[in-house]
């Protein structure tokens, strides 16, 4: 495989044997280069095996699926379409039952958990095993290889990085490591990665990267898109950069152009969760999202559960076939697809999504008591520009925060023009509190939200 250097152990140059604790690693990656290439109803069938063991566990270790679960095996998704949905409440509710009590043979305990960014509320806590870390890293190695990326380059990581206040001060500095990926590190060759908090003043940040001069970029696509209208109001691009990774947020058409503008090269999306580990992975040749259905079964569904036809958008469902620590078994991101009209041109059997949209926009809370897509608001605020980053809160009826970045074409215009969009899509006056800001804060878990409804 040229696109990365299997690291050897002493002695052992060709062929090349990995380290003993990545072997499994390798191993598993091997078997991703052969099961991309099955065909669709293959896959399935060997999901459904996989599932089956992971309904047969939780069964008997897990006390929330105990009565829940029957002992049929699921031979078709409309089988699996009967079991139950699993929501985030649910799953914060009732998480003491959701914990198996016992692992299968060969799986040992992960450490304290991961939580998720809270970005819909509360954040909850996913607990994982060996195996969910297993596939992670097998499933790097496919994500490098897919996007073509060199990683003996140098890496530049902005995301969160301090999960702790007393952390943050030394994560906004930044740091170098010799190594990409811990989790890989005796297995493959890389170059340097330096990383520093994603809640640093954007133009601080690209004041680091510009000291960095890194090869390839990763953060948050709203983090990248004012990154990108900062170089480009600064005519000055970073001229060592070859790509970019985009992960952790929802990615539109619009934004990739947006970002690719700006910095002058291609951005490779990710769609990744704490709960369900990678879920999707660019196309090798551009055609759109691969869901890596080795690990995880996914189902885009219509308004009526019914499941969505090629072409058309609906909420993900998604089951995660090797957490058997706290299963999540058709569990609701609340994340919506838009499934690919035919099948990919690559020739790969994995299912092809065009986009990810994300949560919903969350509805307006009008003074006739109407609720309304806040949809409007962010195309109308676009088209007004002047700004690199803005967000709009309502916390009350009549009232509305629109927080804004404001770029080099600001003009004392663009507040009323940004007044005219709201009264349009509220449908009535409406007091509007414009507040320009060096940057916009963002939320513990790193995320931005650019609407904000903060209303029953």
């Amino acid at each position: 495989m040229s696109f990365f250097q299997l690291r050897s152990l002493p002695g052992s140059v060709w062929p090349a044997v990995p380290h003993p604790q990545v072997s499994l690693v390798w191993n598993a990656y091997q078997q991703l280069d052969r099961t991309q290439w099955m065909r669709p109803e293959q896959i399935e069938q060997m999901q459904l095996q996989q599932l089956n063991a992971l309904l047969a566990h939780a069964r008997k270790n897990v006390p929330y699926y105990a009565g829940l679960l029957h002992e049929d095996p699921i031979t078709s998704p409309e089988a699996l379409r009967k079991l139950p949905v699993l929501t985030r409440e649910l799953y914060q509710s009732n998480f003491e039952q959701i914990q198996a009590r016992a692992l299968p043979e060969g799986m040992t305990a992960g450490d304290k958990g991961s939580f998720t960014s809270g970005t819909s509320g509360v954040p909850i806590k996913v607990l994982k095993t060996n195996r969910d870390a297993l596939w992670w890293s097998a499933l790097f190695l496919r994500d490098l290889e897919w996007c073509n990326i060199d990683p003996k380059g140098k890496l530049a990581v902005i995301r969160l990085l301090a999960y702790k206040p007393q952390d943050l001060p030394a994560a906004m500095a930044g740091a170098t490591v010799p190594h990409w990926n811990p989790s890989v590190k005796m297995l493959i060759d890389t170059g340097p990665c330096a990383g520093i908090d994603i809640r640093l003043d954007p133009r601080k940040q690209l004041d680091w990267l510009r000291r960095e001069q890194p090869d390839y970029l990763l953060s948050m696509p709203t983090n990248l898109e004012v990154l990108s209208s900062l170089v480009r109001e600064s005519g000055e691009p970073l001229s060592h950069l070859k790509m970019i990774q985009a992960i952790g947020e929802p990615m539109s058409a619009e934004m990739r152009m947006r970002i690719e503008s700006g910095f002058g090269v291609p951005v490779k999306n990710i769609y990744s969760t704490t709960e369900g580990g990678y879920i999707a992975s660019q196309c090798p040749d551009g055609h759109g999202l691969h869901v890596h259905s080795e690990t995880v079964l996914c189902e885009v569904l219509d308004a009526h559960n019914n499941p969505c036809k090629p072409g058309e958008t609906g909420r993900l469902v998604f089951t995660n076939l090797h957490n058997f620590r706290t299963p999540f078994i058709r569990y609701e991101i609340q994340d919506e697809v838009t499934l690919a009209a035919a099948p990919c041109p690559c020739g790969r059997g994995l299912p092809l999504w065009l986009h990810v949209e994300g949560r919903r926009y969350p509805n307006l809370r009008l003074a006739d008591g109407r609720k309304k897509s806040s949809i409007g608001i962010v195309l109308g605020l676009r088209q007004v520009g002047g700004v690199h980053q803005f967000q709009m809160i309502q916390r009350e009826l009549g009232r509305a925060i629109v927080r804004v970045v404001p770029d080099q074409t600001w003009t004392p215009e663009h507040p009323n023009r940004i007044r005219e969009v709201m009264q349009r899509e509220f449908e009535s006056p409406i007091d509007v509190q414009i507040e320009q800001r060096p940057y916009l804060e963002r939320l513990a878990g790193g995320k931005l939200k650019i609407v904000v409804v903060e209303m029953e």
